[in-house]
């Protein structure tokens, strides 16, 4: 042994998994209200406001995904004053760590803010611990050890009986956590990343995207972290110079007042039954021009992958599709879930690609000048016909 020196290794602290996302929004009760009929969560459990503790809280479950929505029940407090400012938004991701201590020692050596120290919570089911960090703009990080908590979720939440109509209508199979996407302000990208690489133990994580010239189309720079274990991707875009006069990094922080979470990607082993399902359920989806099919079944013409579902079943479930040599990712959106053009949930299904989709900026931007080409030409038809019958 050598003296005078402190041999014992240090644990590493890291994150393991996705463990839930708050909103905050203006009515906790209809918002997982929403969740439940349009999109297939279940009710999972609820935590009364009480006088020292003035916030309604609603949890959701899908699987491997829980959300929590909460809203004040008071005038003045925290979330009062962001929903002002930002509206109903995406205020927390929490992880499931390893080494609680370890990894907020690390944070605050690294310079992180710590919104809130490690504190333990506890009822009948047992203990759990966990500490709060700031990350972009006005969004958290809840790092919790569960190792010594069997409740539903929390200390505090009390389970609820499933919702009458998931027993009517088809289940829409959502699994899991993909990807967290956010939106930067100008400038704060490679800041952003470099404060998960420092501050959470993750590492920039390549993607086949990356090697595509899309900034033209897309006006966005993209850069994602993701954890050891590979189960924990977040994504990040600033604003970049394009074809388009604006960018959607840019619209987002405009709309949401600051940086903050644009999308919540879903992840499902069946995304063209899941869409039928969604829409039979009446959630809002976004649509694509038909010309965008067209592009791609030319573009499948000359590839070498071999595409599963039909272009036909693609265009009525209104997916896109990505993809390269190796493989195939398919992808559908809702619209935004509030008043403000800001957060809305991807559905995705990867078949060997690891990528965010980043072609159908292209592809999509492509299809629409085919549309308007098509427009431009059937108008300039009928300018002619009406002349000759003249």
């Amino acid at each position: 042994m050598t003296k005078g020196k402190n041999t014992q290794k240090r644990t590493e602290g890291k994150v393991l998994n996705f463990d839930h996302i708050v909103f905050w929004v203006a009515n906790a009760k209809t918002a997982s209200s929403y969740f439940t009929t349009r999109l297939g969560f279940r009710p999972l459990a609820i935590r009364e406001a009480t006088e020292n503790r003035p916030v309604q809280s609603y949890a959701v479950r899908s699987n491997q995904i829980t959300l929590i929505f909460e809203s004040p029940t008071s005038q003045g407090g925290e979330i009062s004053k962001d929903l002002i400012a930002h509206g109903d938004f995406v205020k927390d991701v929490a992880f499931e760590v390893q080494d609680l201590d370890e990894l907020v020692r690390k944070a605050k050596e690294g310079g992180a803010e710590v919104i809130k120290g490690i504190t333990e919570e506890k009822d009948k089911h047992g203990s759990l611990r966990y500490a709060v960090l700031k990350t972009y703009g006005d969004n958290t990080h809840t790092l919790i050890d569960r190792s010594k908590y069997k409740g539903v979720l929390w200390p505090g939440f009390e389970p609820v009986e499933n919702d009458i109509l998931n027993k009517t209508l088809p289940a829409t199979n959502l699994m899991f956590i993909d990807h967290v996407e956010g939106n930067m302000a100008d400038g704060t990208l490679e800041d952003s990343v470099a404060w998960y690489e420092k501050n959470l133990n993750m590492h920039r994580f390549w993607c086949v995207d990356y090697k595509h010239d899309i900034v033209p189309y897309s006006c966005i720079n993209s850069a994602s972290v993701i954890n050891r274990d590979e189960n924990v991707l977040l994504s990040m875009n600033e604003a970049a110079k394009g074809l388009r006069p604006t960018s959607k990094a840019t619209e987002f922080v405009k709309a949401l007042g600051t940086s903050g979470v644009e999308h919540i990607a879903l992840y499902t082993d069946d995304i063209v039954a899941t869409m039928r399902n969604l829409k039979a359920r009446g959630a809002d989806i976004l649509s694509w021009p038909p010309t965008y099919y067209d592009l791609i079944r030319e573009k499948l013409k000359h590839s070498s992958v071999k595409v599963a579902e039909s272009i036909e079943e693609l265009q009525e479930q209104n997916i896109l599709i990505d993809f390269d040599e190796r493989g195939y990712m398919l992808q559908a959106f809702t619209k935004h879930l509030q008043a403000r053009p800001t957060v809305f949930i991807e559905i995705l299904q990867r078949r060997n690609h690891r990528g965010f989709g980043a072609m159908n900026y292209k592809w999509v931007f492509e299809a629409i000048e085919r549309l308007e080409n098509k427009e431009i030409k059937s108008d300039h038809t009928e300018e002619v016909k009406k002349n000759d019958a003249a």
